[in-house]
């Protein structure tokens, strides 16, 4: 051993070209182990190690990197053993350039791992930056820098895009097109009547006449009798006469002669105020409608009709709205003919198709007011209602009202409370509280000095009838409508006073009235 040593040490030191392939020719040496390691092999070799149960092959052709990596995988079954790997810090692998190098320990040869590592020569360090990066301050880069300087100067801002133009009106319909369009709804117009004439024909001369049978085929309950069943239909009868016989030939007659339109709803005026009656007692029909369904639904499977009675007796209604909207078509495309004289008599039948639609709506209302024991009809035209925040009696301070539904007519004012909300099938009840007969009623509008704005100040109403003395409400409107009430108010009871003045002196009442005021 002594004498090995010694030659060891006596041999000249290896390049690294050469140490590496004598350590890669013992790491081969090494892995190339059997079950039973002879002192032939050439390697020192732990007889615990777990590589020792298999044989596994490290060959040469594999470059260092990946032979440094490729390790023995460690079965399973390892012994219990084993001691436990230390991580051993390795030398520095990093050599500065300025270092000697120095010859390998004689430890290398055995430690495989260490010995492979090579040593990387680190580059030498940079100087230090003495000349600045910019440009010189020369002519050349005094004019790329003035160029540069006026490129961005001229740098126009980005401007938001043009907003697209507006598109172009529609073009104009020739007199042609639009007469041509007008025919259609006019044809539509007679053909809705006809549908029209013939749903109202099943509510006269069927429901109507089997009720009316004196054998019964289906027997009337006792408490439809003596006048509810009339209720039941109103004034459909002569509404469906009306229409069977003369308004579906005054239509007729349009489609070939269309300039008759213009007059048609005019002179039919009086005629359409059919509808406001029937409105009126619309309220009444559905309530008992809903009472004797049964009843009802017997007298349709009798009759075989698809339809109910309630969807029958809705049809009115729905055609004075049908009215307005066909009519309002025709006159747009009577104006886009250029027909101004039929235009201006269609325009008229619009304003009394509006007349008649409010004043259909109203009686609705009216119709469903409880507990007024007048007659209803005998108040007069129906001037203005709505609902306003009321409170009984005279004071004003610290006003607090509640909501109340009030009917002004001709003759009366009517204070009702709604009971329910108007939904798409139901509609709210007005519960009677109170009235004042328009000739016995006064008003005091209550103003402040302070205010320059009144349009939150109540007014009120109070009654001059002996028998009820202590009858008054104090009202408020909304803002935008006091004006509207107040006006009402004022022209109703004006009308009044001159009604009383005739009646106490007519002749200088009548010689004011054709009194020259000049």
């Amino acid at each position: 051993m002594e004498v090995k040593r010694e030659r060891t040490m006596s041999m000249p030191p290896l390049s690294p070209s050469r140490r590496r392939s004598s350590i890669a020719a013992i790491l081969a040496k090494m892995y190339f182990v059997g079950d039973d390691p002879g002192p032939s092999d050439g390697g020192v070799v732990t007889t615990n190690s777990p590589v020792n149960k298999r044989r596994v092959f490290m060959g040469q052709w594999l470059p260092p990197p990946l032979r440094k990596l490729s390790t023995p995988k460690v079965e399973k079954n390892q012994p219990a053993e084993r001691p436990p790997l230390k991580k051993t810090p390795s030398d520095k692998r990093f050599k500065s350039p300025t270092s000697e190098s120095k010859p390998a320990d004689d430890t290398g040869g055995q430690n495989g791992d260490e010995a492979d590592e090579e040593v990387l020569e680190l580059p030498p360090p940079m100087k230090p930056i003495s000349e600045p990066l910019l440009v010189p301050n020369t002519e050349d880069a005094q004019a790329q820098r003035e160029q540069h300087s006026e490129k961005t100067s001229q740098v126009t801002p980005v401007k938001s895009p043009p907003e697209p133009p507006p598109p172009p009106p529609p073009p104009l319909e020739s007199a042609e097109l639009s007469l041509q369009k007008r025919k259609y709804v006019i044809q539509e117009l007679i053909d809705t009547e006809r549908d029209y004439v013939r749903d109202l024909s099943l509510v006269v001369e069927g429901y109507m006449e089997l009720m009316r049978d004196p054998e019964r085929p289906v027997p009337m309950p006792d408490d439809l009798r003596g006048g509810r069943d009339k209720m039941v239909f109103g004034n459909i009868e002569a509404i469906y006469e009306w229409h069977r016989d003369s308004f579906l030939k005054a239509l007729e007659r349009c489609c070939e002669h269309p300039e008759e339109l213009g007059s048609l709803f005019k002179r039919y005026e009086r005629k359409l105020r059919m509808y406001v009656i029937y409105c009126q007692n619309k309220p009444k029909s559905e309530y008992i409608v809903s009472d004797f369904e049964n009843y009802f639904e017997d007298l349709r499977q009798k009759l075989g009709h698809k339809l109910q009675i309630c969807d029958l007796l809705i049809k009115p209604v729905q055609r004075v709205m049908k009215y307005q909207l066909l009519l309002n078509n025709i006159c747009k495309y009577t104006e886009r003919a250029g027909l101004t004289s039929e235009t201006d008599a269609l325009r008229q039948d619009i304003a009394v198709l509006q007349v008649v639609l409010k004043a259909a709506n109203d009686m609705m209302d009216v119709g469903r007011l409880q507990g007024f024991d007048g007659k209803i009809t005998a108040q007069g035209k129906l001037l203005l209602h709505g609902t306003l925040l009321c409170s009984e009696g005279t004071s004003t301070a610290n006003f607090k009202g509640k909501e109340l539904v009030v009917f002004l007519f001709e003759q009366t004012i009517i204070f009702s409370e709604a009971v329910g909300k108007k939904t798409q099938f139901t509609n709210p009840v007005y519960i009677y509280k109170a009235h004042i007969q328009v000739n016995k009623m006064s008003l005091d509008e209550i103003t402040s000095r302070d205010k320059d704005d009144y349009s939150n100040e109540p007014f009120i109403i109070r009654s001059t009838d002996p028998k009820k003395p202590g009858t008054s409400y104090a009202c408020l409107p909304a803002p935008e409508l006091r004006s509207e009430w107040l006006s009402n108010l004022r022209n109703i009871l004006q009308t009044q006073r001159d009604f009383l003045k005739a009646i106490q002196s007519p002749i200088q009442y009548q010689n004011k009235l054709t009194k020259d005021p000049t």
